[in-house]
């Protein structure tokens, strides 16, 4: 059974009357506060390092598990990710293809547009030639005549 803090008292009073004060500190300091059957003795501490142990180890498992799942959906966002870049890249490269065809084929119109206009202005020089041909002819015609 513990001694009461009046028991201390006492025993403290009893022992600087015999042994002086010094001693008597000291003496009282070297036994417990609250007493022996408080005391931790070396199987205790075994045994709460034993349960210290497992709940680490169970926390470790825990902690690896969950590092395993995060793991495993880094590696899904990641192959997510790669899918649509691939597919991204494919469908970039067939919209700048079909520019391409296209703009060869705006091109091909507008070759097909300069020849039709290069032959009509083809018609009207040769229309305008002609016509200052007949009309220098008549104005010397009716020059020499005259």
């Amino acid at each position: 059974m513990a001694a009461t803090q009046s028991q201390r008292a006492a025993l403290y009073t009893s022992l600087v009357d015999s042994m002086g004060d010094e001693a008597a500190e000291t003496l009282m300091d070297q036994l417990p506060p609250s007493g022996w059957d408080q005391m931790a003795t070396k199987d205790d501490l075994a045994g709460v390092e034993q349960r210290l142990q497992a709940a680490l180890a169970v926390l470790a498992a825990e902690t690896n598990a969950k590092f395993a799942e995060t793991n495993a959906k880094f590696a899904e966002t990641n192959a997510k990710l790669v899918e649509s870049h691939a597919a991204l890249q494919v469908a970039m490269h067939e919209g700048f293809a079909q520019a391409a065809k296209e703009r060869a084929e705006i091109i091909k119109a507008q070759a097909e547009i300069i020849k039709v206009q290069a032959k009509q202005l083809y018609v009207i020089v040769s229309a305008i030639a002609a016509a200052t041909i007949s009309i220098c002819i008549a104005l010397f015609t009716i020059g020499v005549g005259a």
